[in-house]
């Protein structure tokens, strides 16, 4: 999956950098903190009790990045891909006896963990000629999860338990605006949509920096949340991020 996302984006850029269109590429780098993270697999039995992954189990901060390369092929209209790669490494003591993928773990067994969570997004933008108040652009998103869900046993050599999941998810947008001065403006960026079957969330609040032309900083607050809960899996995680980032117009 992460290699064919990374051939689409060089070929885009190859594409895009021959005809001398407008590109931008971005980066997001910081810090992530683990909320709430509840798991169950399979979901059928609700009798068997979720897992958290950060109360049950410890999960240190990670640090966080991602990548995207807008394209406007017009000015009204922008194309974007994302790349959000994620692991968290929770561990632990369980508390409780468990059963993960028909394994069973015991109360006071002690747990490797690993959660992964990587995002790819198609997205499309309207830009709008003015804002409307502060609203700037609106759009859609197609986003690829590629999560899975790691226990193995510090305690009993080769008991382990996994869980993948890939699955296509659509997503609606927005991004908004209020000029603080010139250069200085606060912005909200969101994206989500929310079905019987789960929902997806993705929220950024910060200030963004204009240095030239061509080269804007940002800082900001991002908070991503979400899952799943159907007979195969639940998985409802709620993620907070301190990032810094900056994007350059080739």
């Amino acid at each position: 999956m992460k290699q064919i996302v990374i051939l689409l984006i060089i070929s885009l850029m190859s594409v895009f950098l021959w005809g001398q269109v407008d590109i931008r590429i971005a980066t997001e780098l910081g810090a992530a903190f683990s909320g709430y993270n509840d798991v169950r697999s399979p979901n059928e039995d609700p009798s068997i009790p979720l897992l958290s992954l950060s109360e049950e189990l410890s999960t240190d901060p990670v640090f966080s990045s991602r990548l995207l390369v807008h394209y406007k092929p017009h000015p009204r209209h922008q194309i974007s891909l994302l790349a959000a790669p994620l692991t968290f490494k929770p561990e632990g003591t369980l508390p409780n006896q468990i059963s993960f993928e028909g394994v069973g773990f015991a109360a006071g067994e002690k747990i490797d963990a690993s959660y992964r969570f990587d995002s790819y997004r198609l997205q499309y933008r309207y830009i709008f000629p003015k804002p409307i108040y502060f609203l700037k652009s609106v759009g859609v998103s197609g986003k690829i999860r590629d999560a899975e869900i790691t226990l193995e046993s510090q305690d009993i050599a080769g008991k382990k338990a996994s869980k993948t999941n890939t699955g296509f998810v659509p997503l609606l947008g927005f991004t908004a605006g209020y000029p603080l001065m010139d250069e200085l403006e606060l912005v909200l960026e969101a994206e989500g949509l929310a079905s019987p079957y789960g929902r997806a969330e993705d929220l950024y609040l910060g200030l963004d920096f204009m240095i030239n032309n061509k080269l804007n900083a940002r800082v900001g607050y991002r908070l991503l949340e979400g899952g799943s809960d159907i007979d195969e899996v639940y998985t409802f995680a709620m993620v907070h991020y301190a990032t810094a980032g900056f994007s350059i117009r080739l």
